[in-house]
């Protein structure tokens, strides 16, 4: 035991050090969702083929699916609806990376959009992704690129879309006392991306909404129905929140990412004492959007004990003031 803490500390003691290429802007986030816009651009009409050949047959090789229905004695007809069928099911696939990477950047954007623009500081968005990124790799999730910004808003905020986009306020981060409380809010924010919290929810809500399969939203090749879902999943994240089971997950999830990479498991239950004695959160949207932070510091201080309490553990209070100087 006296070995692995050793080699926590050692780790999170050089974190401060690793590689500059950790360093994140605002600026690579909104290359990089320029570039997702175009791709979902509706692609240019092509010129009508000629008349002779506007009824041909496809051409290529059959399918099984044609073969079989010959050697079967299938009619044509019953071909196409098992082909239909197989279609259908290939609906039902689970969503790829790029398609979440599609949802999350848009909501990332909206995310901007709605509270405050970007806020500019080199050296605070480098120490954030620095604990963001080694908190990731660590993470349940630790094979995707994640990418942390800052909210330029007072009110205490935090948002986290899929695709592993997360947005701090700077409000939020000047609350704070120690390095130790803002891995642990980070890795709240992490969990929801690991868990695919907000896909979930999206899912399960959807039909209500009318709206068809997202992967073919994702996918770009209907940009009214990606507007569709981006509009219904921006008032999911942004009015109605998430189910307060997924909220209580990701807090047990946070504190165990940041015991995982060295930090006191105790700093996300500091942060929900904080928060929940500050008069701003009330214009938060966490107060409209999660359980109280009073029901989130008990749900989550009951489980807490798992966590050995007779080994000193870091807070870096002194590193995180030298970097958190927010006036």
């Amino acid at each position: 035991m006296k070995k692995i803490s050793v080699l926590r500390v050692i780790l999170i003691s050089s974190l401060i050090f690793a590689p500059s290429a950790f360093g994140f802007s605002f600026g690579d986030l909104g290359k990089a969702l320029d570039k997702k816009v175009q791709e979902v651009q509706p692609p240019a009409k092509k010129q009508a083929a000629p008349a002779t050949q506007q009824n041909a047959e496809p051409q290529g090789e059959p399918s099984l699916l044609d073969l079989g229905g010959a050697l079967l004695g299938t009619d044509p007809e019953t071909t196409g609806r098992l082909k239909q069928g197989i279609q259908g099911l290939q609906k039902l696939q689970p969503l790829t990376f790029a398609e979440e990477q599609e949802i999350g950047g848009m909501l990332a954007v909206e995310v901007f959009n709605k509270f405050g623009g970007p806020y500019h500081d080199t050296k605070l968005e480098r120490y954030i992704n620095l604990i963001g990124k080694n908190m990731a790799e660590v993470s349940d999730r630790p094979d995707i690129e994640y990418h942390f910004a800052l909210l330029n808003t007072e009110y205490p905020n935090a948002f986290a879309t899929p695709g592993g986009y997360v947005m701090l306020s700077v409000g939020l981060v000047k609350m704070l006392q120690n390095e130790a409380q803002l891995a642990g809010v980070i890795g709240h924010e992490i969990s929801h991306i690991t868990r695919k919290h907000a896909l979930e929810a999206i899912e399960d809500n959807r039909k209500l909404q009318g709206i068809g399969s997202i992967a073919t939203a994702a996918s770009g090749q209907k940009v009214d129905l990606l507007d569709q879902l981006i509009t219904f999943s921006s008032q999911l994240i942004f009015e109605n929140g998430l189910a307060p089971e997924k909220e209580y997950e990701a807090d047990r999830d946070g504190t165990e990412f940041a015991y995982r990479l060295g930090y006191d498991p105790q700093g996300l239950l500091e942060s929900l004492k904080i928060l929940g004695k500050s008069h701003s959160q009330k214009e938060s949207v966490f107060s409209k959007t999660h359980p109280s932070f009073e029901n989130r510091y008990r749900n989550l201080a009951s489980k807490i004990g798992r966590y050995p309490s007779n080994t000193p553990y870091p807070l870096l209070e002194q590193r995180f003031k030298s970097v958190v100087q927010i006036r």
